[in-house]
């Protein structure tokens, strides 16, 4: 497994990375027409403290394409 080309050495991380992915993966079985960006970055903000949830998902929100 690998991170921006890099691979994971920490085993924690991998632990981690697969779980993430685990979780992603069984909600796209159920919603197959989710994002799954937009599904792996829910998971990661859930982990975060409230503050920072918001503070991600505004930054997030301004730069997503606008579709009319």
């Amino acid at each position: 497994m690998s991170v921006n080309g890099k691979p994971l050495r920490d085993p924690e991380a991998r632990r981690w990375a697969k779980r993430l992915m685990n979780s992603v993966n069984a909600v796209l079985a159920i919603r197959p027409e989710a994002d799954p960006d937009n599904v792996r970055h829910t998971f990661i903000l859930l982990e975060q403290p409230p503050m920072e949830r918001l503070r991600r998902s505004l930054i997030r929100g301004r730069t997503l394409p606008q579709s009319k």
